[in-house]
């Protein structure tokens, strides 16, 4: 079961949230498996979860989580 099921986004929402974590980790040298990449992760769906679409709101959210 994947946990992605108890998520209310959309299959659109979760590519957005995702791309942005994956540029952020790379843009980071950031391992999306480490400690940070679960961070940005975590920050990315609790704004996303709060009605933020824009992926740049979406990316400073993460940089605000990891400051």
């Amino acid at each position: 079961m994947s946990l992605l099921n108890f998520i209310p986004m959309d299959h659109h929402d979760l590519e957005v949230v995702t791309d942005v974590v994956r540029h952020w980790c790379a843009d980071h040298g950031v391992d999306l498996d480490s400690e940070r990449g679960r961070a940005a992760m975590c920050a990315a769906v609790d704004r996303a979860l709060a009605g933020e679409k824009s992926p740049v709101a979406l990316s400073e959210a993460i940089n605000a989580a990891n400051a």
